[in-house]
């Protein structure tokens, strides 16, 4: 059995106790499956053996220098074709745990994705929600970044990202954003230096065309469904949301689910699109009067 595999019955066990498990393997048909997981390291997401994984990173080898790092069956940076690595046969899944937001062209990356899903197929993702972590003080990204990144077919993180990422991230814990800190206050992962660390961290790698692992990308729940809304707008995003949640108290990321819909004719998938973004928009909002009203008593 591949690492990382469980019998059905332990993944059913797990997955009842689990509440991240369950959102990352939400659809996903069982007991047989074909799938992906993209950027799985060293801790891929735990899988019944009935289901076939091809694990997919920026490069064969993104795992190096981790102890016991999943060996990559592909290497993918989120840009061209992915269907012309893997092959025609389509999947029925593709999870991503804490992944999108390092990927320098997120919408490629994302319609790469839908390319080699079956109809009905769906993408798990689990995404960082920035007012509870490193990325705290930093604005969230913009469409217009989204779309420079597409236009520019970007494989590796640009200046403008890893400059972004090296001079504002800070040394500070959920738990300490969760029991008041103000992460304004908190230190800079750099050092004092750090603007002048991440001039010289984002020309160099731009000189020697090096891949810099950093956070491209910083998302709430709710600014993630609007640079959604505008992609969809484009035509630049081409699934159906299926599920967005709020963050949890004490947590640091948010889960979404979309699907690669059947709905051939682009105007119904627009308005299939646009029903669905409407309706986890309203769900957003009564999430937080539900959690506001908790926190109250």
């Amino acid at each position: 059995m591949r690492p990382g595999l469980l019998t059905l019955d332990a993944f059913l066990n797990r997955r009842a106790a689990d509440r991240r498990l369950a959102r990352l393997t939400h659809d996903m048909p069982l007991p047989e499956a074909r799938g992906l997981e993209l950027g799985p390291g060293n801790n891929p997401v735990p899988l019944p053996e009935g289901v076939s994984v091809t694990y997919i990173d920026h490069a064969l080898d993104a795992g190096a220098g981790l102890l016991d790092a999943m060996p990559i069956d592909q290497a993918w940076a989120g840009s061209g074709s992915l269907a012309a690595l893997l092959g025609t046969e389509p999947n029925d899944f593709a999870i991503a745990a804490q992944v999108a937001q390092y990927v320098p062209n997120l919408l490629g990356w994302l319609r790469g994705i839908h390319e080699v899903l079956r109809p009905g197929g769906v993408l798990n993702l689990s995404l960082p929600d920035k007012r509870f972590m490193f990325d705290a003080t930093r604005p969230a990204s913009t469409l217009a970044e989204l779309v420079e990144a597409d236009l520019l077919n970007l494989e590796r993180p640009s200046p403008r990202q890893i400059f972004a990422h090296a001079s504002e991230v800070r040394a500070i814990a959920p738990a300490d954003i969760w029991d008041g800190a103000d992460p304004a206050g908190a230190t800079r992962l750099s050092g004092d230096d750090a603007m002048g660390h991440a001039y010289r961290e984002a020309s160099a790698a731009l000189a020697a065309g090096r891949y810099v692992s950093c956070h491209c990308w910083v998302f709430t729940p709710e600014s993630f469904l609007g640079l959604v809304a505008g992609a969809t707008q484009l035509g630049l995003f081409p699934f159906v949301l299926n599920r967005i949640g709020a963050t949890v108290v004490g947590g640091f990321e948010f889960y979404v689910s979309m699907r690669r819909d059947a709905e051939a004719d682009p105007e119904a998938l627009r308005r299939l699109q646009d029903g669905a973004i409407d309706y986890l928009s309203r769900g957003l909002v009564q999430q937080h009067r539900s959690a506001a009203l908790l926190a109250g008593r």
